[in-house]
């Protein structure tokens, strides 16, 4: 059970904020909660954006076998009114990766070239600075037509202890056409040795 325990983080932020109409007087807000490793990722919102509740979910798991990695995912964002099956098979060298994509959404199935960029990089014993980008092209067979998906990621984080980090998350995600960034500030917690 250590095994298990020893490579997951629990993580969370919160933000509040007034809304921008100036009609709606109870305030915005969005509480997360989640916990990750580099095999599994679990992340739940539940958020007041002008006046209507939404829970948000994402769901992935990653094998990854020497030089390549297979994960599936599942997002159901209701706050963007967006819910997607992806199946993502890479192969990867270095910090770069190539591969297959499909994914279901919209009672849809599309398959496609899916690529990305991945780094982590130190910079001192307590800076760290993680980027990743991922991009996938889809050709909907019905119409002929190709869209590009695309997913950029920043994570600054501040080691306060060995096992308290505050973390700044920059996120930005255009898929089917939804596009929707967010900035955090929020807490993972080392539940490891």
């Amino acid at each position: 059970m250590n095994d298990i325990l020893s490579g997951i983080v629990l993580f969370t932020s919160f933000a509040m904020r007034t809304p921008n109409d100036d009609l709606i007087k109870k305030d915005d807000y969005e509480v997360t909660v989640g916990f990750k490793s580099d095999k599994v990722y679990f992340k739940r919102d539940w958020e007041q954006e002008l006046g209507e509740k939404y829970i948000d979910d994402e769901v992935w798991l990653e094998w990854k076998p020497k030089n390549y990695y297979f994960r599936p995912q599942y997002v159901n964002k209701t706050s963007r009114h967006l819910q997607y099956q992806k199946v993502d098979a890479r192969y990867r060298k270095g910090d770069y990766s190539i591969g297959y994509a499909g994914m279901y959404a919209d009672k849809l199935f599309e398959s496609g070239l899916s690529i990305g960029i991945s780094k982590k990089e130190e910079i001192n014993n307590n800076l760290s600075l993680e980027v990743k980008w991922d991009g996938s092209l889809f050709r909907s067979e019905m119409v002929g037509e190709f869209r590009f998906d695309m997913k950029g990621y920043t994570k600054i984080n501040w080691k306060l202890s060995e096992k308290l980090t505050l973390s700044n998350i920059f996120d930005y995600n255009d898929v089917k056409g939804k596009e929707y960034y967010k900035f955090k500030v929020g807490f993972e917690y080392f539940l490891g040795k």
